[in-house]
This record gives structure tokens, sequence and C-alpha cells, in this order.
């Protein structure tokens, strides 16, 4: 049986949501804060937050470009070398 944890009520189904005010049981609530601390954890904002709060930035920055290549997939690399060899041939053709 669950109990919510607005309104107390208690229910005997499997539904994620409390039939009498609609707010959703606290299993629920726990996987939506951790599936959004997980998504934060790899934002480009949590990544510059993490090299501007480390005491040594050299180390912090090449820690972090270590974890994107890691998650980078082998045709996203060859992509990313590519236009990066692109823009340097276009800046030094000018």
């Amino acid at each position: 049986m669950k109990k919510c944890p607005d309104c107390g009520h208690r229910s005997q189904t499997t539904d994620f949501r409390c039939p009498e005010c609609g707010s959703y049981y606290s299993k629920i609530i726990e996987l939506i804060d951790q599936t959004a601390e997980e998504e934060a954890r790899y934002t480009w904002q949590a990544r510059w937050q993490r090299v501007m709060d480390a005491d040594k930035k050299w180390p912090a920055i090449q820690l972090e470009l270590a974890q994107i290549r890691s998650e980078l997939s082998p045709q996203a690399s060859l992509a990313l070398i590519v236009v990066f060899m692109f823009v340097f041939a276009l800046v030094f053709a000018i």
C-alpha cells in the first residue's frame, strides 16, 4: 500500500501518481531527481563550473577533456577533427 507524501491518501494501485491529488509518489520523485542530477553533471555549464572551482585549472581542464573524449563515438570524433581542420584551413587561407 502506498501513501501519498502530500495528501496522505492510501492506495493499493500500482500508479505512479496519487489518485486524489495527482502528486507523484516519493520513489518517482527520487528517480526524477537522480536523472536531473546525472543530466546536470554532463552539461557544459557544470563542466565549466568544475574547472572554475578547481584549485589547479590546467589539470581540471585536462580531466574534463578526457571525459568528453571518452564519451564520444568514433564517428563524432572524426566529425570534430574534420570541422577543426576545415576551420584551421579557412583561418590560414585568408
